[in-house]
Parts: C-alpha cells; sequence; structure tokens
C-alpha cells in the first residue's frame, strides 16, 4: 500500500471512494456514462481488489456487503458494479487449485487493481448454463483457445481491464461442462455492440454484442462453472446486489427525512399523520433488510468457502426479498416527499428519480421467477432447521 493510504483506516478509503461516487452520481444518470471517476477512486483506494494477507487475500462477506452498502448510498451503478466485479474477482481468488498463468493474474492485483467483467450471458438462451459457446483449439497446438459467443448483456464489459467467460471446454462437451475462462480486455474482439440505454442503472453500461475471445488453456479456471457458480458467484452477487439495493434504499430515506423536517408546520396533521406512518414504514423496512442482510453475510463467512445448497437457497431468497423490500421503501420515501420527490434534480432538491428508476432494476435484471424456479429445485433436497441447534 502506498504511504499516503497506510494511515486510512478501510472505512476511511469507502468513505472517500464513496463521495468522489456521490459528487459524480447525477452526471453518470444524466448522461447514462460509466462512473469513471468512481471506479478510479475505488483503484486508487485499492478497493477493487484486497491486500493480500497471509491465510485471507480475499473480502471477507460482511465487508463486500458493506463497501456495496456504502457505494449504493452514493451512486446505485457504481455499487452494482462493485458487486458484480466481486462475484468475478472473488471466483478467481477462491478457486482450489489455481494454475501459474491464473496466479499471476492474482499476484498482480494489489498493485493494478483489474476491473473484471462476466462474460456468462448468451443470446438465445434463457440461463447460463444453456450456453452453446466452446473453447476452440488453435491449430498451431500450443495450447491456445478461441471462443466466438453472442453476449447479450455483460455490464462495463467496455471498460474493464479483464473478464471470465463461460464456454463449454470443447464442442463435444455437454452444457452441464461448461467452465470460466479468465481473458485480459486486450484479447477480446467486440462487435455489433448493442448500447446500454435504460431507465436506471445507467452507468453500469450493460451491453450486449459479438465477443471473440482468445487466451490460453491454462487459463480455465480449475471448477466447473456449476461449482464455483454455486460456492462464490451466486451467493456473494446476491449479498452485494441485496447490499446496493439497501442502499438505494437508504439514500431516498435520508432524503425523505430532510423533506419531511420541513413539511412539518406547514402541513395539515392528517396528511403529516400519515406521511409519519409512511416514514416509519420506511425506516422499519430498511432496518428489517438490513438485519437479513448482515445475518446472511455472517452465515456465508461461516461457511469458510465450502459448497452449500442451504446458502444458495437462502441468498437466492434474500435476492428476492431485498428486490422487493427496497422497492418498497423507496417508494414510501417517495410518498413522504411527495411531488417534489418526482420532479428531475434539477428542478427538486428532494428529487427521487434516479433512486426510483435505479431500484427498479432489482426487479429486472434476473428473472425471478428462474430464480424461484432453481430455489424450488434445491428445495426438494432434505432440510434441517436452524432452530433445533439450540438443543444442541
Amino acid at each position: 500500500m502506498t504511504d499516503d493510504l497506510r494511515d486510512l483506516t478501510l472505512r476511511q478509503r469507502v468513505a472517500a471512494a464513496a463521495e468522489v461516487a456521490r459528487v459524480h452520481a447525477a452526471d453518470v444518470d444524466e448522461k447514462g456514462r460509466f462512473p469513471a471517476e468512481a471506479v478510479a477512486a475505488l483503484k486508487r483506494y485499492r478497493l477493487l481488489a484486497p491486500e493480500p494477507v497471509p491465510g485471507q487475500g480475499q473480502w471477507t462477506a460482511p465487508q463486500i456487503v458493506a463497501v456495496a452498502h456504502a457505494l449504493g448510498q452514493a451512486c446505485a451503478s457504481t455499487g452494482m458494479i462493485w458487486a458484480m466485479h466481486q462475484g468475478q474477482i472473488q471466483a478467481i481468488a477462491g478457486q482450489p487449485k489455481i494454475s501459474p498463468p491464473v496466479q499471476q493474474f492474482l499476484d498482480v492485483a494489489w498493485e493494478a487493481q483489474p476491473l473484471v467483467a462476466s462474460l456468462m450471458s448468451e443470446a438465445g438462451a434463457t440461463s447460463p448454463r444453456e450456453s452453446r459457446a466452446h473453447c476452440r483449439e488453435e491449430p498451431d497446438g500450443g495450447g491456445a483457445i478461441t471462443i466466438d459467443k453472442n453476449v447479450s448483456v455483460s455490464s462495463y464489459l467496455q471498460q474493464a481491464d479483464a473478464g471470465l467467460v463461460l464456454a463449454r471446454r470443447s464442442a463435444d462437451d455437454t452444457v452441464a461442462e461448461q467452465v470460466l475462462v479468465l481473458v485480459y480486455r486486450e484479447e477480446l474482439t467486440i462487435a455489433q455492440w448493442r448500447e446500454w440505454q435504460a431507465l436506471g442503472m445507467r452507468g453500469t453500461g450493460s451491453g450486449g454484442g459479438r465477443v471473440r475471445a482468445r487466451a490460453h488453456r491454462d487459463r480455465i479456471l480449475e471448477e466447473s462453472f456449476s461449482e464455483v457458480s454455486a460456492r462464490v458467484i451466486m451467493p456473494l452477487s446476491n449479498l452485494g446486489w441485496a447490499a446496493c439495493w439497501l442502499g438505494i434504499a437508504e439514500s431516498a430515506f435520508t432524503t425523505a427525512q430532510d423533506a419531511f423536517r420541513r413539511q412539518q408546520g406547514r402541513t395539515a396533521p392528517d396528511v403529516l399523520t400519515a406521511k409519519t406512518m409512511r416514514l416509519g414504514r420506511a425506516s422499519d423496512t430498511i432496518d428489517e433488510l438490513t438485519e437479513q442482510v448482515r445475518s446472511i453475510a455472517a452465515e456465508y463467512q461461516g461457511l469458510q468457502g465450502a459448497a452449500s445448497d442451504a446458502m444458495v437457497r437462502r441468498s437466492n431468497a434474500l435476492r428476492l426479498t431485498a428486490a422487493a423490500r427496497a422497492n418498497e421503501s423507496v417508494l414510501d420515501s417517495f410518498q413522504v416527499i411527495g411531488v417534489d420527490a418526482y420532479r428531475e434534480p434539477s428542478a427538486s432538491k428532494w428529487s427521487l428519480s434516479r433512486q426510483i428508476r435505479d431500484v427498479l432494476s432489482a426487479k429486472v435484471m434476473i428473472s425471478e421467477d428462474r430464480i424461484r424456479l432453481g430455489s424450488g429445485g434445491l428445495a426438494q433436497l432434505p432440510r434441517r432447521s436452524s432452530l433445533s441447534e439450540a438443543l444442541a
């Protein structure tokens, strides 16, 4: 760590990066642009990849939700980018066996602070597990591989330093035998790119297009996609997303608190009573969701990287609950403020235009029916209530 950062705690570094994100959030949203300043701050404050510590070398789940939450309050696009990136880099760092080329990537990650994108979705596939892309051996026999993939959605790919590409090991393998391949940005050729023009989360740059990746077979991750997804990517992504959406809800609530204070003495008693109730409900929702996120993060951390069908199911449930409750809380804050929340930021200091549009993404970024279907499959497995632990 550089001398100017050594005197800063992790909390101070996160606060500094979040402040940069907050300052540029409105411009990022208005122009639908990548939050370059915020991501540069995340790199400057060494928040994309943690300092390598013997026996650790990774963020803990409570740290991941804390950072995603802080960034989500400041700029939801930045918070979502950070959360998605963590799902990727933790999948790389948490491999049970790491090849020398992948280890080389990790060895310089602390200094380089690479932003890692996901290239898992595929046009025409309802799930990443239906991907038709495969690794194709280069004819020179040197271990080089090529992957052609029509990516339906890949956030911040144009600005990423590296990415994880989902593909089958060969054309003969089934979709159940998919792997993740670490590729550098310069190894990607992107064509027919579809720009991200969305209602909210405008800074994530979640476009899509045809991608050709040329890498080396040694950069195929050891674990199968199904294993690393269930063990790392899905739980941590769900936690990071939930914390980011919670941050959006808190941002809206803080604005509603300020507006409510100014309304007192100028609002009819019956209307003020209704607003008081809504403000209280918004606060209660945030408290409940905060406790859920904290509890699942602690539970995941307690697994110490072990696979758990129960954790996948619980993190899926958190993702669904957080999407619903964060939306409810923002709408309650919206009602507390009234029409001034409905105006754009240029016309109202209490505008919730950005927050309401950003939090809507929680309901649509991954099909909720697909998540419920996956959890339904896991629900068919035997289960044991955690309440019985008190009888041990």
